[in-house]
C-alpha cells in the first residue's frame, strides 16, 4: 500500500489548524516518488528568497512487465537512398523486429515523391512479423524526397490503433461513505474500546473519529453475481489487515483516525482476479468513482486481463489547503466519455508507449523541404494527436546527409538523433532509443507546487515547460524511465515571521500514468521549515547548492557565449580585414593589428591587443579601439 497521511487537529498546531503525521511508506519503490530537498531548514525571521529542489523518482523496472509500444517506422526511398543506404534501413528494420514482442505494434509507412501506408500498426506476434519483414524486404528506391509528407503520415498513423481480441469491460463504482461521530458517540465508543487497530491508542492528537465505509457497487446485477468474493487490503496498523467479504454487498465498514489507500481485490467465479485501488476521502459524505474492468472475462482474453484492471479518474470534492495537504484523495479528473468508450473496447490509451522513428539522409526536395516549415508542421500534429502524441527520433544514413535538419526535427518532438554510418553501429545506434522507449514507466509526469499563503513563488530555473496556477505552478516533465530522476530548482520568497514555530511553505504533488500498472498515480510532500530569531552559520543542503552552482556556471558561460558572438566579425570581414591589415603593416615590425583583435575577440570580450608605442601606430590603434567598442569597421575597410 502506499504512504497515508494522519489528520489531526491538536491545539499545537500552527498549519492552519491541522498538522502532519508522516506514515511510513510501504512497497514505495513501485510508485512513483515526489521528493524536495530544501536550502535549509531553519531560517530568519526576516523577509528572503529562498530555494528548493523539486524531484520527481520512477521506480525501478518490474521484471518482464513493460506497456505495450505502439512505433511507426517513417522510411526514406528516395533516389538519393540508393545503394548502401537503402540496405542499412531494412537491416536496421529486421534489427528492430527481433526487439519487439507480440504486445507491441509496429507501423510502416515509406515515402519518395508519394507517401504509401505499407503496413497500419500491425501487433508483433509470430505472423505479424512476418508480414513486417515481407513488406520491408519489398520495399524499391522511387521518386524524390518527400520527407514532411512521410512524417506527417507517420505520425497521423498513432491515431489508429491495433485491434485487441479481448472481452469488453463493465462499469463499476468504487468509493466510499464518510461520516464524521460527534464528541459523546466517539467517547462512548472510545470508552468501550470499540476500535480496529493493533495499538489500544491511537497516536496523541489524533482520535478514533473517523467511519468509513468502502465499497464496490455494480450496475447490474447480473455483473454482481460474477463476483465470488472480494478481499479488501488495508493498512498494516489495523489489527486485521485483510478482510474478506464473501457475499453482497460487497462493503467493509471500519472505525478509525487517518487515511490511506485501499487495494480491493475481485475474485471472479471463472478463476480471475479484478484488482482496483480506492484512496479513502474524509471531504464528503459519498465518494465513488467509475472503474472499467473485464467482469464477464473471455477465453481469449486469459489470465491476462486480470491485471489490467485500469484505476480510471476520481470526482473527489476538493477541501481547504491544508485538508488537501493531508488528504491524499485528490486524484485525475472524471473520466470523458469518449476515454470510457475506448476503455470499454480494451484499448487505454495512456497504457501504450508512442513513438515515431524516421529513417533519412535529411534531403528534402519535395513538399516542405526547409527545416523551420518542417518543425512547426511536426508541432502542429504532435498538438493534434492530444492523447495519442508521439515522441519522434531520427535516424540518418550516408555521410552526406543533413544532420542539423533531423537534430531539429528531433528536439520538436522530444526524441534523439543518431547517424547509422555501417551495419555495426545499428546496434549502438538504436539501443538508446528503443531501449528508453521499452523501459518508460511513466507518462503525462508533473509537479505541481501549492503554495500557503504569503509564501510568493519567484522563478523555476529549468527549461521544462512552466505553467503558473491559481496558487503556485505547475511544471510538465513528460515521460520517465525506469529509475529515472528529474529536478527542478526553484526559488521563493518568504515573508516576514513573527514567532519561532513550524512554517509550512506549501506541498508538492507528482503525478503521472502508469504505463506499466495502467492508473493514474500521485504522491505528495509537505514543505515545511523552522523560523527562529537566530540561525546559526550552516551549510545549505549540497542538492540544492549542487542545482545553483551548476545555474550560476551555464548562466556565465551563456553570457559570455552571447557577448562574443556579438563582438565576433563575420567570415568575409576577417579575410578582408586580414589583407588589408598584411597589406598596410607589411613594411613595419607591429603584427597586423585586425588579425590580432580577431583572435583575442573569439577568446572573450575583455581581451585587448597591447597599446602601440609610435605615434602613427597609436592613432591607428585608437582608430580600431574606438570601432571595436562600437563594433564599426574602420575608415579604411568601409
Amino acid at each position: 500500500m502506499a504512504s497515508y497521511e494522519v489528520l489531526s487537529n491538536a491545539p499545537s498546531s500552527v498549519l492552519d489548524g491541522w498538522s502532519v503525521v508522516e506514515g511510513e511508506a510501504v512497497n514505495a519503490a513501485d510508485r512513483l516518488r515526489a521528493e524536495v530537498a530544501l536550502e535549509r531548514s531553519v531560517v530568519a525571521f526576516e523577509a528572503q528568497e529562498f530555494r528548493a529542489v523539486l524531484s520527481v523518482v520512477a521506480p525501478q523496472e518490474q521484471g518482464d512487465q513493460r506497456a505495450p509500444l505502439n512505433l511507426v517506422a517513417v522510411l526514406d526511398k528516395s533516389g538519393s537512398m540508393q545503394g548502401e543506404k537503402i540496405r542499412l534501413v531494412k537491416q536496421t528494420m529486421i534489427f528492430m523486429l527481433r526487439y519487439l514482442c507480440e504486445k507491441d505494434s509496429l507501423g510502416i509507412v515509406e515515402y519518395g515523391s508519394d507517401v504509401k501506408v505499407t503496413c497500419p500498426l500491425t501487433r508483433c506476434d509470430a505472423a505479424g512479423r512476418e508480414r513486417l519483414k515481407a513488406a520491408v524486404e519489398k520495399i524499391q528506391i522511387s521518386g524524390q524526397t518527400n520527407l514532411s509528407g512521410g512524417l506527417l503520415k507517420g505520425l497521423e498513423l498513432h491515431k489508429e490503433v491495433a485491434r485487441l481480441a479481448g472481452s469488453p469491460k463493465q462499469t463499476v463504482q468504487v468509493g466510499n461513505l464518510y461520516r464524521l461521530l460527534p464528541d459523546d458517540e466517539a467517547a462512548a465508543r472510545a470508552a468501550n474500546g470499540e476500535h480496529y487497530g493493533r495499538i489500544e491508542e491511537p497516536p496523541i492528537g489524533c482520535p478514533r473519529v473517523h467511519e468509513w465505509t468502502v465499497a464496490v457497487r455494480f450496475n447490474k446485477p447480473e455483473d454482481e453475481a460474477l463476483v465470488q468474493k472480494v478481499v479488501f487490503e488495508l493498512h498494516e496498523t489495523f489489527r486485521d489487515p485483510i478482510v474478506e467479504v464473501q457475499q453482497p454487498p460487497f462493503q467493509l465498514t471500519r472505525l478509525g483516525w487517518g487515511t490511506f489507500e485501499v487495494m480491493i481485490t475481485l475474485h471472479m467465479k471463472d478463476g480471475r482476479e479484478l484488482k482496483v485501488d480506492h484512496m479513502l476521502s474524509f471531504d464528503q459524505a459519498e465518494t465513488f468513482r467509475p472503474v472499467l474492468l473485464p467482469l464477464t472475462g473471455s477465453a481469449s482474453w486469459g489470465a491476462a486481463a486480470s491485471s489490467a484492471a485500469a484505476s480510471v479518474a476520481s470526482s473527489v470534492g476538493l477541501g481547504s489547503f491544508w485538508n488537501l495537504c493531508t488528504n491524499s484523495a485528490e486524484r485525475a479528473e472524471e473520466m470523458p466519455e469518449d476515454r470510457a468508450a475506448r476503455l470499454a473496447a480494451g484499448l487505454d490509451p495512456d497504457a501504450v508507449v508512442r513513438s515515431t522513428f524516421l529513417f533519412t539522409d535529411g534531403h528534402a526536395n519535395c513538399g516542405i523541404t526547409e527545416s523551420g516549415a518542417i518543425c512547426s508542421a511536426t508541432l502542429a500534429m504532435l498538438d493534434e494527436l492530444s492523447s495519442c502524441k508521439s515522441t519522434i527520433s531520427t535516424f540518418g544514413f550516408g555521410q552526406d546527409h543533413r544532420a542539423e535538419m533531423l537534430q531539429r526535427i528531433a528536439d520538436a518532438g522530444e526524441g534523439s538523433y543518431s547517424h547509422v554510418q555501417s551495419e555495426d553501429q545499428i546496434a549502438e545506434c538504436f539501443g538508446e532509443a528503443l531501449g528508453g522507449l521499452l523501459s518508460t514507466t511513466h507518462q503525462n509526469v508533473s509537479l505541481k507546487l501549492e503554495l500557503a499563503p504569503g509564501v510568493q513563488f519567484d522563478r523555476a530555473f529549468t527549461t521544462f515547460p512552466v505553467e503558473p496556477t491559481q496558487d503556485g505552478v505547475k511544471v510538465e516533465l513528460g515521460d520517465l524511465f525506469a529509475e529515472e530522476r528529474r529536478d527542478v530548482l526553484i526559488s521563493l520568497r518568504l515573508p516576514a515571521a513573527q514567532n519561532e514555530a513550524l512554517q509550512a511553505l506549501g506541498r508538492l504533488t507528482a503525478s503521472g500514468f502508469s504505463v506499466v500498472q495502467t492508473r493514474s498515480e500521485q504522491e505528495l510532500k509537505p514543505l515545511m521549515l523552522e523560523r527562529r530569531a537566530q540561525v546559526p552559520e550552516t551549510p545549505g543542503h549540497p542538492q540544492v547548492e549542487r542545482h545553483w552552482n551548476r545555474h550560476l556556471t551555464h548562466d556565465a558561460l551563456e553570457r559570455g557565449r552571447t557577448a562574443a558572438d556579438r563582438r565576433r566579425p563575420s567570415g568575409s570581414w576577417m579575410r578582408r580585414s586580414r589583407r588589408w591589415a598584411n597589406h598596410r603593416w607589411s613594411s613595419t615590425a607591429m603584427p597586423p593589428l585586425w588579425v590580432s583583435w580577431a583572435i583575442c575577440t573569439t577568446a572573450g570580450p575583455t581581451c585587448r591587443p597591447a597599446r602601440p608605442t609610435s605615434r602613427s601606430a597609436r592613432r591607428r590603434w585608437r582608430c580600431a579601439t574606438r570601432c571595436t567598442r562600437s563594433n564599426v569597421k574602420p575608415m579604411a575597410l568601409r
